[in-house]
């Protein structure tokens, strides 16, 4: 019988049982090979990459496949995963939502994607927080879905941390700004806005430091200082949008990246005009003490003076009542170095014009007294008094 086949029927029967030199096993053979090593590599890429992967029968919903970061994620061996539908991956309130965001992806064109922020539940009752991108996808015919969730705890706790850092700038009762390296300014929050009369802060953004100062050097001079030093703190006068100066104290410093490389300047400002005129008005109240303590020991020298004529003459006259003058002479002088005592001897008084570093403060030897009033007492002695 297979003599009496045609040659090209028996030549094609050898080829299809893997007989001959170009039979069908040998050649598709090494390329399915090929085909599925190449089929495990990819696999083996997706089970390394930090995304879970869901892919999701469009008309059941349940899961017809997932890579092992959605194992590692959510505690779940894959055979479990497989008996799942997606939609019971999410918590009640927003599974409903899911359901039907899968079916409206299965009937859109595959480019089509959309991506929403939702939490997956762990086995052991875990939210994850996860961004998903979903998309449908079409296999032998079949309508797909695929999922791709990001886990973004990290990304949502930054946000939160920035978030609250940012309010605290913007709460601050001081004026922060934020400028580069140049002196452009990147940021400044509400108070340093309302400080430098300026209606929001966007009217600040982009701005040169040397905008903010009476002398326009000391925008330079303070950001080439921070590139040098890192750090300052400085009393200066700054000037406002409609041109008035004030009292104002710069602190600043240099913020770094982690490897010690300057990203941008941050100044803190203080509007100081109250503590400035009232740090004048001390220094001009103690200059004026020290002035008053100095004509009260000139007064007492005064007094002086006409008491001892007076007390001279008490002394010659050879009467009763010289007695009586000469005792409230003495009164009169002892109530005179109970002052000196009081004003000009008072420790509390010396050393309060010494802490505030005032000049004016007699100069007294150890003794006690001042050179003058001390020889107006050893006249007094010299008279009796």
């Amino acid at each position: 019988m297979r003599s009496e086949l045609p040659d090209g029927r028996d030549a094609l029967r050898e080829k299809i049982i893997g007989l001959g030199e170009t039979s069908l096993h040998k050649s598709y053979y090494p390329e399915l090979q090929s085909r599925l090593a190449e089929l495990e590599r990819f696999r083996a890429l997706l089970d390394q990459t930090y995304d879970a992967i869901f892919l999701i029968r469009a008309e059941t919903g349940k899961l017809a496949d997932v890579n092992a970061s959605v194992r590692a994620y959510l505690g779940y061996s894959k055979k479990e995963l497989l008996a799942t539908s997606f939609a019971d991956l999410f918590s009640p309130q927003q599974k409903a939502g899911f359901v039907e965001l899968i079916r409206k992806k299965s009937d859109l064109p595959s480019e089509c994607r959309q991506t929403c922020i939702a939490s997956l539940m762990s086995r052991d009752e875990r939210e994850i927080p996860m961004e998903i991108t979903v998309r449908s996808v079409t296999f032998g015919g079949e309508q797909y879905v695929v999922a791709i969730a990001r886990d973004i705890t990290d990304r949502i706790r930054a946000e939160r941390e920035l978030k609250i850092k940012e309010s605290a700038l913007e709460s601050s009762t001081n004026g922060i700004l934020i400028a580069d390296l140049t002196g452009a300014v990147m940021y400044a929050n509400r108070s340093f806005a309302a400080m430098f009369g300026y209606g929001e802060e966007k009217a600040i953004t982009g701005r040169n430091l040397e905008a903010f100062f009476a002398d326009p050097t000391v925008g330079e001079k303070i950001t080439g200082h921070l590139l040098d030093n890192h750090a300052i703190v400085q009393e200066t006068i700054g000037l406002r949008n409609n041109g008035s100066p004030f009292h104002i104290q710069v602190s600043g410093s240099v913020v770094q990246n982690d490897a010690g490389q300057p990203l941008c300047i941050m100044l803190i400002a203080m509007d100081i005009t109250g503590r400035f005129l009232t740090d004048q008005m001390k220094r001009e109240t103690y200059a004026q003490l020290g002035k008053n303590i100095e004509q009260f020991a000139i007064l007492g020298d005064h007094i002086r003076n006409p008491l001892q004529v007076i007390v001279g003459y008490a002394e010659m006259i050879d009467d009763p009542c010289a007695e009586k003058i000469l005792e409230q002479s003495r009164r009169i002088d002892e109530i005179i170095t109970e002052l000196d005592r009081g004003w000009v001897e008072s420790a509390n008084v010396r050393q309060f014009l010494r802490k505030h570093g005032d000049d004016a403060e007699p100069e007294c030897p150890p003794g006690g007294l001042s050179r003058t009033k001390r020889d107006c007492t050893d006249n007094h002695k010299t008279t009796g008094i």
